[in-house]
């Protein structure tokens, strides 16, 4: 049989993840046929890469840690629809919830680890052999008691369900425990394929499973491991608190002691395992949520080694809709890189529960994928890096099926999100301090509360319809050459005020005075960043505030004292909100200084978002929101509860703020309540890329940026003097090319039309794009840069081509006092 030779591809790798559920049979010739069928399936999708693996879902690590070397051993695996180990559930009623894991089927396969090699070997063949596909296999390793039945974890060695630090015991649900990485195991006289005459006592976990898994992993073929579900990093994966924070209080531990025991567990996995690459999926949180409640030194992991790749985005979103959640991990988290690239996993099946996201948490909607595939990485050159590796959880789902259905309807979206990819910055750049967090919680633990309302904030905005969706680490800003920092004229860079001190400020400063903007959220410390912004700070003050705003805010159309420039009611809590508010204006004579926003209590005022701008800084503007986080105290939960509604978040006010940089982003809701639209904005081949999802269909959005309207191509909309409103679809992937800004108000429509020859051009034009109903406009055009500069670029106005060649300004054509239609041809 000839190897079909495949070229290199865009992608590193696509890695499917699977349950050994579709495997109803141990034949085999039942096995090669599951294995032939799953591979068949998301071709498309693994001829985007060069590679390809398996991850596959035995049971929950188990198999794992009860290896003793016996090929003829049958495997506990998980072949349940439900919870298993349910009396660590405290929500499961009693014996006879129905959420109590139930056989997948009457007669589940019998299944020994010989069988497992041999599916191990079948996918590795079949791929290479039909397919000429090079395959990896890799293994899982879960901390929790979902997925299957553990005596090892639950009865054998309970011991490692307890986390140890300050010499107490600590736990935020008794009912729902977890393996904790540095946690030790009590002595044993079982055989194990490491320790064939037992565990001696007090060894540690990481020492134990790094055995284990040096001898496991290659005798059954695995190539990697994958741990789960925040395991090895955060005893805490399922709620927003830690051990550093129990809800009242942050700071509750040394960040030194917690965070060595973290990296001890890695130091000692890797140290008996170093021959196996390991991939971790992380918690659902984002790098200084962890840092401020669980003291996860990502930063350690990054420079040890130990891992290649970030955790991916977490698959979170789909439960929960909170895609801010969502983004905010995956961009913190990549801001800087252990290795060369990072993850994108989408979650299309479940192969343990009821849901199966892509039928019925999505609706077959494709805002998970991509709302996280606007997201880049702005490297030292100033370049933009997407994924390279794209992983799919799972194929299969609860019952086994390998529907082709999904493949078929997922493929195509993530083709044409990788099409569309970001290749310069958005019109927004998270500047993420990812070194500055970590050394400031090394540094004490009175940061925790700065670093807590780092992500949280943005998490917020986010949420609220902020477009951030490109990050750049303080490393790589300051690292970069004239050449690179001339790449991030376009976008506004957006930053914590709190990390930016000493030697690091003139950096920012300098930035600015050349022309750059940015917006800082937070506490303002350093005294020549207050400088700059023209503030100084004064006695801290928390508690309830009025709120002042004036800029023009969301419409709310049954709420009217929502809607408009006025007063709102906030609730600042200084112990998650980086400390009280105590920024002021300091030369209030200063014209250039503008306030938009101020707090009041009592009499006393605050500055609470402004912006700054001088004539010698060739455009260079600088804005500054100090921000709140809207939580209010509710024990043990996955996420922060929100404050009540007469409580403004104001995160929102980032948004609002964008008008002063030329970006209009408001909505239009029917209510108060209404979820804002996700709104990302990215740039490919000189387009705007506008992708979105909304929780609430009846909101609307209303845009203006500072070339005027944008017309979104396919799409009509009423044009004329302010911000034009839009009826996107509930999830939209919408390209824009062309802004118009005219004074008379007309229904203007883009719309692509069939290229054809022209009288300057014999052949036919790649593409062409035409607008109706113009009225004296001004037309700003934004063509692929390639066809720009060839000069191969035409406008023609009714029956004449008008005379572009003089028209171009940078990156675009400015055409004014357009009436009538124009094609735009290239």
């Amino acid at each position: 049989m000839t190897i079909p030779v495949r070229p290199k591809k865009s992608l590193q790798r696509v890695s499917l993840e699977m349950s050994l559920k579709p495997f109803k049979s141990m034949e085999r010739e039942a096995i090669e046929a599951v294995c032939t069928e799953a591979i068949r399936q998301w071709l498309p999708l693994i001829g985007m890469a060069d590679s390809c693996s398996m991850l596959l879902w035995v049971a929950d690590g188990s198999e794992i840690l009860v290896w003793d070397g016996d090929m003829q051993r049958e495997i506990e695996w998980a072949r349940y629809i439900g919870y298993a180990n349910e009396q660590f559930f405290g929500h499961l009623k009693d014996e006879t919830d129905p959420r109590i894991a139930q056989l997948y089927t009457s007669e589940p396969a019998r299944i020994t680890y010989g069988d497992l090699q041999f599916i191990i070997a079948s996918f590795k063949k079949i791929a290479a052999e039909r397919f000429g596909i090079h395959m990896e296999v890799g293994a899982t390793f879960d901390a929790g008691p979902e997925f299957a039945y553990s005596d090892f974890k639950y009865k054998l060695h309970p011991e490692i369900n307890r986390a140890e630090v300050g010499g107490q015991f600590v736990s935020l649900k008794a009912d729902y425990t977890v393996v904790c990485g540095w946690s030790k195991l009590k002595e044993d006289n079982v055989a194990y394929a490491a320790y064939p005459g037992g565990i001696p006592e007090g060894t540690a976990f990481g020492e134990f499973l790094g055995r284990q898994c040096a001898r496991f992993l290659p005798a059954l073929g695995f190539d990697y491991i994958w741990f789960s579900n925040g395991f090895a990093l955060s005893y805490f994966p399922w709620t927003y608190l830690g051990a550093n924070y129990d809800g009242t209080q942050l700071g509750m531990v040394e960040y030194e002691e917690l965070s060595t025991k973290m990296l001890s567990f890695w130091d000692l996995f890797k140290q008996e395992c170093p021959n196996y690459r390991t991939e971790i999926r992380g918690t659902n949180y984002g790098t200084g949520m962890d840092l401020a409640k669980d003291c996860i030194p990502l930063l350690d992991l990054y420079e040890r080694s130990h891992v290649e790749f970030p955790p991916p985005n977490s698959p979170w979103g789909a439960l929960n809709y909170d895609f801010g959640l969502e983004l905010t991990g995956y961009m913190s988290r990549i801001a800087v890189l252990p290795g060369q690239t990072f993850l994108y996993r989408f979650y299309a099946n479940d192969p343990w529960f009821w849901q199966n996201p892509w039928w019925d948490l999505y609706d077959r909607e494709p805002h998970d994928i991509y709302c996280p595939l606007t997201v880049a990485r702005i490297n030292t050159q100033g370049e933009l890096e997407s994924p390279g590796v794209v992983q799919i959880l799972t194929i299969d789902s609860e019952k086994g099926e390998l529907d082709e259905d999904i493949p078929m309807e997922v493929i195509p979206h993530i083709k044409k999100a990788f099409k569309d990819a970001p290749d310069q910055p958005g019109i927004l750049t998270w500047l993420y301090p990812f070194r500055e967090l970590h050394e400031a919680m090394a540094e004490s633990n009175e940061y925790s509360s700065e670093v807590f309302f780092h992500d949280w904030f943005v998490r917020n905005a986010i949420n609220q319809g902020l477009p951030l969706n490109t990050v750049l680490s303080t490393d790589d800003f300051y690292a970069m050459q004239d050449d690179a920092i001339q790449k991030l004229q376009d976008t506004i860079l957006f930053t914590s005020a709190s990390w930016i001190k000493g030697e690091k400020v003139q950096r920012i400063i300098e930035y600015i005075r050349r022309g750059g903007k940015i917006i800082f959220y937070g506490h303002v410390e350093d005294s020549a960043l207050r400088e700059l912004l023209n503030v100084r700070s004064e006695d801290e003050l928390e508690g309830a505030f009025s709120l002042n705003l004036n800029l023009l805010e969301d419409t709310i159309k049954h709420e009217e004292h929502f809607s408009g420039k006025g007063t709102h009611q906030i609730q600042h809590h200084s112990h998650i909100s980086g400390g009280g508010v105590s920024e002021v204006v300091d030369d209030l004579t200063d014209g250039y200084t503008l306030v938009h926003a101020s707090v009041n209590q009592t009499g006393v005022e605050r500055a609470f978002a402004l912006t700054r701008t001088l004539p010698e800084w060739d455009g260079g503007k600088v804005g500054w929101v100090r921000g709140s986080l809207p939580f209010q105290s509710a024990g043990v939960t996955h996420l922060p509860v929100m404050q009540e509604k007469e409580f403004l978040d104001s995160s929102l006010l980032v948004r609002y703020l964008l008008q002063q940089f030329g970006y209009s982003l408001s909505q239009i809701k029917e209510e108060a309540a209404s979820e804002s639209a996700l709104m990302f904005i990215t740039r490919h081949d000189n387009a705007f890329i506008f992708t979105g999802c909304k929780q609430d269909t009846s909101v609307g959005l209303q845009l203006r940026f500072p070339d005027g309207s944008p017309l979104i191509i396919g799409q009509s909309v009423m044009i004329g003097e302010g911000t034009t409103t839009y009826a996107l679809d509930r999830t939209y992937h919408d390209e824009c090319r062309i802004f118009v800004n005219q004074k008379q108000t007309s229904r203007i429509t883009c719309r692509e039309n069939s290229p054809y020859p022209t009288s300057k051009k014999h052949i036919s034009t790649i593409r062409n794009l035409s607008v109706y109903n113009l009225i004296e406009a001004d037309v700003t055009i934004y063509p692929p840069l390639a066809q720009l500069f060839d000069g191969v670029v035409e406008v023609k106005n009714g029956e004449h081509f008008l005379d572009v060649s003089g028209q171009m300004a940078g990156n675009c054509i400015r055409l004014t006092n357009i009436s009538g239609n124009i094609d735009i041809s290239w």
